[in-house]
């Protein structure tokens, strides 16, 4: 919780800080009629931000077993350089559901989440460098215990590191695809380091 209150006080912070540059700037040129003219003006707050985030919609089964996957990972970007370069905080949700036929029918719902902040360079049109710090919290089935006779689950926390490329395909809407590598990657896990992630964006 510490961690998750950190992130969004320095993400607020960077947008706050940037924001005020942002109406520093415009201080000397002709003055707007109101403040909310200048906030929704061309070059005022909320045009300078962008959103996109990603879906995660899957299943899996066998002839015992089966699990169902659903997630999201909603984001908000803010320019801080025209198109060149973004800040901003991205989040996550996914939920599982796992069903067992142990002999007799074992059922599990899991809710797994994640907090983080990133930074885009768009040096290309429709090429950009991203890095992203991201706080992840992990549920996951541990065991089966006969005794309790259901599925015992545990959770575990990661600080993620990534960093990487992708292609968006631009316009008002478009959509983007990129590849991240994990530098945090935890030395106990068999999950791969590299994570693909495919997502759409809005004004990007």
């Amino acid at each position: 919780m510490k961690k998750f209150l950190l992130l969004s006080f320095l993400s607020i912070l960077f947008i706050t800080a940037f924001s005020d540059g942002a109406y520093a700037q415009q201080r000397g040129k002709k003055k707007k009629s109101s403040k909310t003219d200048e906030y929704f003006d061309e070059s005022g707050f909320v045009n300078k931000l962008w959103y996109g985030g990603g879906i995660i919609l899957g299943f899996s089964g066998s002839n015992n077993e089966s699990l169902f996957t659903f997630g999201l990972s909603p984001m908000v970007g803010y320019k801080v350089l025209d198109d060149l370069i973004s800040i901003g905080p991205r989040v996550g949700f996914e939920y599982n559901h796992y069903r067992v036929d142990l002999g007799q029918v074992y059922k599990n719902s899991s809710l797994s989440y994640s907090v983080g902040a990133f930074t885009r360079i768009k040096a290309f049109p429709n090429f950009f460098a991203h890095m992203e710090y991201e706080y992840q919290n992990t549920e996951f089935i541990d065991r089966f215990d006969s005794a309790l006779g259901k599925l015992i689950t545990s959770r575990v926390t990661y600080d993620n590191v990534y960093i990487g490329a992708g292609y968006n395909s631009g316009g008002l809407l478009g959509y983007e695809i990129m590849l991240l590598y994990n530098v945090n990657q935890p030395e106990n896990t068999v999950d791969s380091p590299f994570d693909i992630r495919a997502g759409f964006t809005y004004k990007f």
